[in-house]
């Protein structure tokens, strides 16, 4: 006898057992599928509480194996580039080793379940004509008997879910129902946790296209500036350094390192006769150049991707004491990645050559550094960056 309907997480109803002269003892009988009950209501539990999928397949097979007290079982999902199952978990045996092994749909009972979108009895699989024998081999475990059922999302067929090997006795109608109840629960769960492992992957994709893109601007601001080529690089660096000696995480440290990869990316409102001028600039001239922050966060602001690295092309030109630009903050007013940054710049503009002076030595730079804490930089920066320069630069 089958079980009665079954819907996520409601209550599941076991096949009724006659007390007929087969049961050797009725109660124990009962305690038996109340057992198996609370095993499947947990099931149901643990399969909405995770969107994991290596952590869902091996509870199924698990869970599989003890409900029907068995030595092995197995998930075998449909490969639709190759057109064959492969086995995606699997319990009894070594799961990498059977993974190596894909199942073709004509020449197994998987297969057979899959095509057909039925379950599968047998307590002589072994010698079954369907029994895809190259599976037991490669592992070298025998198959003795078998049920098997179709995993099912909306009437598609998504694979097969199997348990191999009865320790007492014979795979009966029970021991179908079970595994059919577990399936559509374990079906369900998966198709959940691929869809969201599919939109991870698509996001992953998306942000590795959108930080190549600002890694093309950076590059494209610097060829534009041949004076200071490899100063965003350089500066991005080590303000990813600076931030991790600070202790900061690591998703911050991501949006730091975007916004120091675009921290000039203002200068693209600026004239190139005024960007490349050789000599002093004017009053009028300099007033646009310190526009360039401001430029940058009206560029990027309406890009939502960026929304949370905009701190440093907006504040990198604010100063500890209030005497920077574009809004004259001071001190905590101006974000922490804004005064990481800041030290940075400053270090390596000093560091390396410019048409109008030469880089400066170390010990010169790291002492001006030291001198302008509390001034244009936060003094607790300056000590984790000199700390960081002590211990290695």
């Amino acid at each position: 006898m089958r079980w009665g309907g079954v819907a996520n997480l409601q209550v599941v109803n076991l096949p009724q057992i006659g007390y007929t002269e087969s049961v050797a003892n009725p109660l124990e009988e009962i305690e038996r599928r109340n057992r198996r009950l609370t095993r499947l209501v947990e099931l149901s539990v643990n399969l909405n509480s995770t969107l994991d999928l290596d952590a869902l397949l091996q509870l199924v097979t698990a869970t599989a194996s003890e409900l029907l007290e068995c030595e092995a079982a197995s998930i075998l999902l449909y490969d639709e580039k190759q057109a064959r199952l492969f086995f995606a978990a699997a319990t009894g045996s070594d799961p990498k080793k059977l993974a190596e092994i894909p199942v073709p749909l004509d020449m197994s009972l998987a297969g057979t379940i899959f095509r057909e979108n039925r379950p599968v009895v047998r307590n002589d699989a072994g010698q079954d004509a369907r029994h895809y024998s190259l599976v037991s081999e490669h592992v070298n475990f025998h198959v003795r008997s078998l049920v098997g059922v179709p995993m099912l999302i909306k009437e598609r067929v998504i694979g097969v879910l199997e348990a191999v090997n009865k320790r007492e006795g014979l795979f009966g109608e029970q021991d179908e129902a079970i595994l059919s109840v577990t399936a559509s629960h374990a079906a369900i769960a998966i198709g959940n946790a691929q869809l969201f492992r599919e939109v991870e992957r698509s996001n992953a994709d998306l942000r590795l296209a959108y930080d190549a893109t600002i890694a093309g601007w950076s590059r494209a601001l610097d060829l534009r500036d041949h004076d200071t080529e490899g100063h965003t690089q350089r500066v991005a660096d080590m303000t990813v350094r600076l931030a991790r000696a600070f202790g900061l995480g690591e998703q911050a440290i991501v949006q730091i390192r975007r916004g120091a990869l675009l921290h000039d990316m203002g200068k693209l409102g600026v004239p190139d006769a005024i960007l490349l001028k050789p000599s002093r600039l004017t009053t009028a001239e300099r007033k646009l150049m310190l526009r360039h922050p401001q430029y940058a966060y009206e560029m990027l602001s309406p890009i939502a991707y960026l929304s949370l690295a905009l701190d440093i092309p907006r504040c990198h030109h604010e100063k500890w004491d209030g005497t920077g630009y574009p809004r004259g903050l001071a001190g905590e007013e101006i974000p922490l990645a804004a005064r990481l940054f800041a030290v940075v710049d400053v270090w390596d503009a000093l560091s390396n050559n410019r048409p109008y002076r030469k880089r400066w030595p170390q010990k010169k730079t790291l002492d001006y550094i030291r001198g302008q804490s509390g001034k244009h930089f936060d003094p607790r920066v300056v000590d984790v960056f000199l700390r960081l320069m002590r211990e290695g630069g």
